[in-house]
């Protein structure tokens, strides 16, 4: 990552009045410098300044160890004088993206472990399309159709029992408990099924229902939940 290091010069004071302690007969000049960092995603100036003392002559810098009280009384003066930073810290337009972009990675990561684990659509949908077993049970609602005047007799809901299954039929139990009315799977009775068993075949797999009827045609019975 590309790093801009500056040291950026915030006053100038003449030290004329003060000793040289390297060369004494080479004068001074002291100069309050702040240190500037520049990256893509941010840039700052250094809160404290700092004092530097030169040599006019030599254009060298007069060690710390070197400076005398009235060096040091002098720069702590000087100090005061010279304006605070105008920023500490600032992000450039790409930080502001960046930044974006790290808000909204962690607000996906915190909405994707609060979410369920899986997809409770997809999930009906994969387990209605697999191959039905004798043993499976399936909740959903049926309808018993007169025979003579192809009218419905009565229609409800529940949990259906797979008693046995061959590759396009099956012998479905009805629960003893069905409702007129629709309810949440979870209220209605997956336990206790009617001995009687109704011949099905499959009219219609699809990845959000299976459509039965029976052979004689007196039931049709549609699946649209897997336990």
């Amino acid at each position: 990552m590309f790093i801009n290091v500056q040291r950026v010069e915030e006053g100038s004071f003449a030290a004329d009045h003060l000793q040289n302690p390297v060369n004494p007969n080479n004068l001074m000049v002291l100069g309050i410098y702040r240190n500037y960092i520049g990256t893509a995603f941010s840039k700052g100036y250094s809160k404290k300044a700092a004092p530097i003392y030169w040599d006019t002559v030599t254009g060298k810098t007069i060690s710390r160890r070197k400076w005398t009280s009235d060096m040091i009384s002098y720069a702590n003066k000087c100090l005061g004088e010279v304006r605070p930073a105008p920023y500490k810290f600032k992000l450039t337009v790409i930080g502001y993206i960046f930044l974006l972009g790290i808000i909204g990675l962690f607000g996906y990561l915190i909405y994707d472990s609060v979410k369920p684990s899986v997809n409770s659509s997809a999930a009906v949908a994969s387990s209605l399309e697999q191959k039905i077993e004798g043993g499976d049970l399936y909740y959903g609602r049926f309808m018993e159709i007169d025979p003579t005047t192809k009218m419905s007799k009565r229609a409800g809901y529940g949990w259906f029992k797979v008693m046995d299954a061959g590759a396009e039929s099956m012998l479905v139990s009805m629960s003893t408990e069905m409702s007129s009315t629709h309810k949440p799977s979870n209220e209605m009775n997956s336990s206790s099924f009617e001995k009687e068993s109704i011949p099905m075949e499959i009219k219609n797999q699809e990845s959000f229902q299976i459509d039965l009827i029976s052979k004689d045609g007196s039931y049709e019975i549609t699946f649209s939940e897997k336990k």
